[in-house]
């Protein structure tokens, strides 16, 4: 079974950004295994009492930042869509071709999502027609009420939006300009979040479009300085150095201002910053040591297969919890009761591991990759200089990416 990785040429696979999307996904992953069914209003369903208490603090702490994978993955959206957009301007059916291309890669397995939810989960007719024009993020301000599992369509709105404005910015704009297009959204983000952050919900401020660009715009920052003639090395060491040092300065100047705590003005501003700040220092590593011993671990083959899979691994694990969940619920099985609090931790996990991997394998075979074969027929990349050809295949590599 082939991977997104279609219209390429072996020679031309960059491997490694499947392994970044590994590590974003199971982030996600494991912070809604062990925290996604917790005793909060957020959601009906709890963890037995005492269930994480043989977890070590530290572990815990790490698990709970899980929900960084997302900022990871819009990182890595900014970064591939910005390269694809950059290698197809000059060419004929720019418009037609991209959104051709997302549609295959996209929305089968997005429609087919929905479909089955609005059997599976009755009540939430209304999040379900907002989603169907990616207006998932928008239902708390809304008033409508989101489901337990396909609430995570929230994020999938947000870089639909992306998708619908970044091409003709790009078309429109040169390197420069967009460089400093891209270099004002990344910082002007954390200040609008800070302008709104004692007036509007937090909720609000993390689920909502224009609150969440700053990620994006940090990935077609190193998309563009991949295709630059100062995509070296050497260039990548004093970057990422400098992205180093930055985040370690915002993080000691916020900390008289309560950043590091969770509900706080100054953490809702710049958490997020903080994250992609270090994400970029080591992303911009990963492009320049592309393929060397450095990299080698994001190349492990359950990483790729997870990185492969992720889209539908996200789509569908927090969906398949319920279900356990339900099923635990209807025929009255206390887990707990034979394994303990923490084993019945550890149950959902394998259950919630176990059949969402398997279902995104049967949707990669006969979901997915029916539609994604069809992508060849659309060709994005144009004839470019040899300097600039390795960063194509990066784009290209990670364009099955699309959380």
């Amino acid at each position: 079974m082939r991977s997104t990785h279609e219209s390429q040429k072996e020679d031309n696979r960059v491997p490694d950004l499947d392994g970044i999307r590994g590590i974003a996904i199971w982030m996600v992953l494991l912070l809604h295994i062990i925290y996604g069914f917790t005793n909060t209003p957020v959601y009906a369903l709890s963890n037995s009492p005492g269930a994480l208490d043989f977890v070590p603090p530290i572990i815990q702490l790490i698990l709970r930042h899980g929900w960084l994978g997302v900022n990871l993955f819009f990182m890595l959206s900014g970064f591939l869509i910005t390269g694809i957009l950059l290698g197809s301007k000059d060419r004929p059916h720019y418009f037609k071709n991209f959104y051709i291309r997302r549609v295959l890669r996209i929305m089968p397995l997005y429609f087919a999502c929905i479909i089955v939810w609005s059997i599976l989960y009755r009540g939430f007719g209304s999040y379900f027609l907002l989603s169907l024009v990616f207006g998932a993020n928008m239902s708390w301000p809304l008033h409508i009420a989101a489901p337990h599992g396909p609430g995570v369509l929230w994020s999938l709105a947000i870089e639909e939006h992306f998708y619908l404005v970044w091409p003709l910015i790009v078309l429109l704009l040169n390197k420069r300009t967009l460089a400093i297009v891209t270099g004002v959204i990344f910082l002007g983000s954390p200040i609008l979040r800070l302008a709104f952050a004692g007036s509007v919900a937090q909720v609000f401020i993390y689920m909502c479009t224009w609150f969440q660009l700053d990620g994006l715009a940090a990935g077609a920052m190193i998309a563009l300085w991949a295709r630059s003639a100062y995509a070296t090395k050497r260039s990548s060491l004093r970057i990422a150095g400098v992205l180093t040092g930055c985040l370690v300065l915002l993080t000691v100047a916020g900390i008289p201002f309560g950043m590091q705590e969770p509900f706080s003005v100054g953490s809702i501003a710049f958490r997020n910053t903080q994250a992609y700040l270090g994400f970029a220092a080591v992303f911009v590593l990963v492009v320049a040591y592309r393929g060397t011993k450095w990299t080698a671990p994001l190349r492990w083959r359950f990483l790729q297969l997870s990185g492969v899979l992720s889209y539908c691994l996200y789509l569908v694990h927090l969906s398949v919890g319920d279900g356990y969940e339900y099923l635990l619920d209807r025929f009255n099985i206390p887990v707990w009761f034979y394994v303990g609090p923490f084993g019945a931790v550890c149950v959902r996990a394998v259950v919630m591991i176990g059949v969402s991997f398997a279902i995104a394998l049967l949707s990669r075979k006969y979901l997915e990759q029916p539609f994604l074969s069809l992508k060849d027929r659309f060709t994005e990349a144009g004839p470019l200089e040899p300097r600039v050809q390795a960063t194509v295949a990066l784009s290209a590599s990670a364009e099955g990416q699309s959380t």
